[in-house]
């Protein structure tokens, strides 16, 4: 059986009401859970946590952009861009969205199971005097 997050804290908020110390609960854990315990550190921050008063179970919720931007309509909406636009920048596609262009990649190369098989070359055109020039340094 595998341990949960939900598991440990309760089993440490137990603990807290029986007056152990996060030591010897720590101790504990790693006694019975082993490679999956968590560190001293995280029992010592939900020890005191329970002991100031928390009684919820639950995460705080975390500051910072949501995961919720990579979701289905997401997902569907860039693979329709691609299939219109083959030849479509993941730069592109960031602007488009507003998501980070780490983000789109990751759509696309997993989600979407998509890699860039053949780029798009463009002529690289030179005036005259570019031409002559390149002649000159090349001799």
């Amino acid at each position: 059986m595998e341990f949960t997050k939900e598991h440990m804290r309760f089993y440490i908020f137990m603990c807290c009401k029986l007056g152990e110390l996060a030591k010897l609960i720590h101790e504990t854990f790693q006694t019975v859970c082993r490679d999956c315990a968590c560190s001293y550190q995280t029992v010592y921050r939900w020890v005191k946590e329970f002991n100031e008063g928390k009684e919820s179970l639950s995460d705080c919720p975390h500051p910072g952009r949501p995961k919720s931007c990579v979701n289905e309509q997401t997902i569907a909406s860039i693979k329709k861009d691609i299939d219109e636009d083959p030849h479509i920048s993941v730069r592109e596609l960031s602007d488009t969205y507003g998501l980070s262009y780490g983000t789109v990649h990751t759509i696309i190369t997993e989600h979407l199971r998509m890699k860039k098989v053949c780029a798009r070359w463009i002529p690289h055109l030179l005036m005259v005097d570019q031409k002559s020039e390149r002649v000159r340094s090349a001799t």
